[in-house]
Formats: structure tokens, sequence, C-alpha cells
């Protein structure tokens, strides 16, 4: 245990201790309100970053995709064009410009379909996988009636295919 002395508490009030430690606290204030500052910031760059990230919310794949009959009745084919097209024309690529209902079942059925969309056209995109390891993904476009379109001579209002890649 120690004792403040009336010697130690002189020294302590005596001016030439108080300018001596007056100038280290000069000295080390900068640095804490500098180190304060930084821990402050980043904690709210942090924060920030929180809630200005956009979130992204993750959908679960589909259980199956849509078999090609679906497709074929969605896209105004019927099942019996479907089913000629694995009988007469089975894996053989399309050429581009090829319309869809020529190509569905080509392939067989889609392991995945997307379908996206940019100005004044669609795309449906259809990945299938053979039992053989081989994939085959077909790109179909549909061009809408538009001025550009027109311009550039595009097959406008019909399903036709973009392009058809296959792996080796």
């Amino acid at each position: 245990m120690s004792y403040v002395t009336l010697d130690s508490a002189a020294r302590l009030w005596h001016p030439e201790w108080w300018s001596s430690s007056f100038l280290a606290m000069r000295h080390i204030a900068p640095i804490v309100t500098r180190a304060t500052a930084c821990i402050v910031f980043a904690a709210a760059c942090s924060r920030f970053r929180q809630l200005s990230s956009p979130s992204y919310s993750v959908r679960p794949a589909a259980s199956t995709p849509p078999s090609t009959a679906t497709l074929a009745s969605q896209y105004g084919c019927t099942a019996e064009q479907v089913a000629a097209n694995w009988q007469t024309a089975r894996l053989q690529i399309a050429r581009s410009g090829t319309p869809i209902c020529s190509v569905l079942g080509r392939y067989g059925e889609p392991l995945s379909v997307s379908k996206s969309s940019a100005a004044d056209m669609q795309l449906v995109s259809m990945l299938h996988r053979q039992p053989n390891g081989r994939y085959y993904n077909a790109t179909f476009v549909y061009y809408a009636d538009s001025k550009v379109n027109r311009q550039l001579n595009r097959p406008i209002g019909r399903w036709i295919v973009d392009r058809v890649t296959a792996t080796r």
C-alpha cells in the first residue's frame, strides 16, 4: 500500500513537473485521438457496408425443369413434332435460323431452361445432358417487331435457333 505524502503531493503541483507532464500529454493526445477516430471510422465503414451492400435472395433450383412437351406447348409446337425430331434428327446440331419446332426434342429432356430478355428480343437457353456425358446447349431467340429489327432484317415474330453447341 502506498501513501501520498506531503512531499509527493507538493511535487505533483510543482510547476516544473506539471509543464513536463503537460508536454508529454500534448504529444500523446493527438495519437490517442487519431487512433480513436480510426477505430470509430472503421466501425462505421463496416456497418455502412453491411447496410449498403445489395442483398440477393437465393432461390432454390426448381425440382425439375419443364419437359419438352410443356416447352412445345409454350412455343406453339405439337407433341408429334417433338417426337418426330427425336426420331429423325436425334442429336443433330441445328443450324442458326432453324424454327424452334424443328429442334425441340432432338436432344432429349432439358437439364435446365433459362429465359432472359433484352431490348426487342427474348432468349431461351436449354441445356441437355446425354448418357455418354456430352452436353448440348440450344439457345433460341425471338425478335419483336421493331424498327431496329426490321432495319437489320431479323426474322420477326417467331422463335428460331440462335446457336446450338455441344461438348466433345
